[in-house]
């Protein structure tokens, strides 16, 4: 009886408990995990979408300043591989002033002896281009009128599916800028960017290590010091090595060119050498440029087609073997960048800077990858960077 007297009592107390407890007090426990889903959401969302911001403003900031960008960052580079030859003159006694003027001299002397010397033979192929073209056009007909023949015939077809009395489109002609003052114009603004940058080069290896000094000083402890000046040298050593490795192979595949073209007559040979090693300075697009500008001018050079082949031949027979057997040999992975990011660099430096953005794509991914690599929070930048 008691134990029947009990289980009755209890029973009633238990139903009116579980009434109690109303559905929103059960899952109330669960009830904050949709708020916090929501705002880990949106932290994860804000920094992919600011930067996102900040790379499209930085991308607008380097093309619409390029007057003032491009001279900065090409003598800061430029400045960075002859560092080691001032700093070589230095421990031989010279003072920092004398050390880069030598430098500066010498770089001057180069590229102007290599101006004169070659400009004799590229106005002669300039002169004799458009007549060139028109024989490369005559030797071609038989493979471009089958193209005009398509062409003409959907003229014709158009015509035929005119409705009768439609009145043609009204042909809207814009006028552009004489050709000589846009040539004035632009070699203005040529000569206006190169001065800058010798004038800013000069001065750079002149102040010698002074902002490294600078940058230091900024360090507030001995070891973030230590790891400013690491990182500079890294970035010079880098660069300067990559450069002047890349100077040597490219020369080197000038002179192979150079002697290929004339052995089989190519006309300025030595003109032709010079243009292969400062186009392979240009990743992918260079040898595109130098292979279609050596068939055009031996298919306007050679009557035979099949002896006019053998120069574009002996071109990217040069090219295959510097590309895939010297570089790999001499650079090896002291590099390491992905293929692919140089591809996508050259392709926006040449959308932002032209030839000369092409020609920096590969130092800056090398001054980019030197930081990623010193930094825990760009560490994942940095082995999207690496191969």
């Amino acid at each position: 009886m008691p134990t029947t007297l009990s289980s009755t009592v209890e029973t009633p107390v238990l139903q009116r408990s579980s009434e109690d407890v109303s559905p929103t007090a059960a899952t109330s426990p669960d009830t904050p995990s949709a708020p916090s889903e929501a705002g880990t959401e949106a932290g994860t969302s804000a920094p992919v979408s600011l930067g996102i911001l900040a790379s499209l403003a930085i991308l607008a900031t380097l093309y619409y300043a390029k007057a003032v960008l491009l001279p900065i960052t090409l003598a800061a580079v430029l400045a960075l591989v002859l560092r080691p030859a001032v700093a070589w003159l230095r421990k031989q006694g010279l003072p920092t002033s004398v050390a880069a003027t030598l430098v500066f001299a010498l770089l001057l002397v180069v590229a102007l002896g290599a101006l004169f010397r070659l400009a004799e033979p590229a106005r002669e192929w300039a002169k004799s281009a458009p007549k060139a073209l028109d024989e490369v056009a005559e030797r071609l007909r038989g493979v471009v009128k089958p193209l005009q023949d398509l062409q003409a015939a959907t003229a014709e077809v158009s015509d035929i599916a005119k409705t009768p009395g439609e009145s043609s489109p009204m042909a809207v002609r814009l006028e552009q800028p004489a050709l000589t003052s846009e040539m004035l114009s632009t070699t203005g603004e040529y000569v206006a960017g190169v001065t800058i940058t010798l004038a800013l080069l000069y001065f750079l290896l002149l102040s010698g290590d002074r902002f490294l000094e600078k940058s230091v000083e900024l360090a507030e402890t001995f070891r973030g010091k230590r790891a400013v000046v690491s990182r500079v040298r890294e970035i010079e050593t880098k660069i300067a090595s990559y450069l002047g490795a890349i100077t040597a192979i490219n020369a080197g595949l000038g002179v192979l060119i150079g002697l290929g073209l004339w052995w089989i007559g190519f006309p300025n040979p030595l003109l032709w050498g010079v243009v292969a090693g400062l186009l392979n300075y240009i990743p992918f697009a260079g040898l595109a440029v130098g292979v279609s500008l050596v068939t055009f001018t031996a298919l306007a050079t050679f009557e035979s087609l099949s002896y006019a082949l053998l120069a574009p031949m002996i071109y990217l027979l040069a090219n295959g073997i510097e590309s895939n057997l010297i570089t790999p040999l001499v650079l090896g992975r002291s590099i390491d960048l992905n293929p692919v990011v140089i591809l996508i660099a050259a392709l926006v430096g040449g959308w932002i800077w032209g030839v000369v953005g092409v020609f920096l794509a590969v130092p800056l991914l090398i001054i980019a990858k030197v930081i990623c690599d010193n930094s825990d929070d760009l560490r994942p930048v940095s082995v999207y960077l690496s191969t």
